[in-house]
């Protein structure tokens, strides 16, 4: 019974990464498995639980980014790259949501849904390869791009549930 439930729990992460991958061709599918296997919970709970722990990913990351931005520009960079920083800072700082966590848990899906899609623009906006002005952003790729795979995730299993 235990390695059944421990089964059934992995094939959950599974299930729903291969669900959101066949209807986001955007979502990477080892990094939506990885990130949701990651925490220990994800074989106990059930797909709510497991949107619940992308949110929580989610946060994590986009406050860890934040974190990371106020560190680079501490450092003495070129001014061109410390002015896109600046300003990543100022759109990520203005999409952060303290309560994310508990809006979902509230089962407010269409607030976290608002939130989670400023968070994505908010990437988007200090994503190099989308950026307008062609200031580009080298130190925020890989975060930027955890960053649209968790908005990705969250925003998609929303939609299943």
């Amino acid at each position: 019974m235990i390695l059944h439930s421990v089964r059934s729990a992995n094939d959950i992460v599974q299930d729903t990464c291969n669900k959101i991958a066949a209807s986001d061709p955007e979502l990477n599918f080892d990094f939506c498995v990885k990130s949701l296997g990651s925490d220990p919970k994800s074989h106990e709970v059930d797909l709510e639980g497991l949107g619940l722990i992308g949110v929580e990913l989610l946060q994590a990351n986009f406050t860890g980014t934040i974190e990371y931005i106020k560190q680079l520009l501490k450092k003495k960079l070129e001014p061109p790259l410390l002015k896109a920083l600046s300003h990543c800072l100022d759109v990520y700082t203005s999409a952060e949501r303290k309560d994310l966590i508990s809006l979902y848990q509230a089962k407010r899906y269409g607030e976290v849904n608002i939130y989670v899609t400023k968070m994505m623009n908010s990437e988007e906006a200090c994503d190099p390869q989308s950026s307008e002005k062609g200031s580009i952003v080298p130190p925020l790729t890989k975060p930027n791009a955890d960053i649209y795979q968790f908005c990705i995730i969250v925003l998609d299993i929303m939609n299943i549930l």
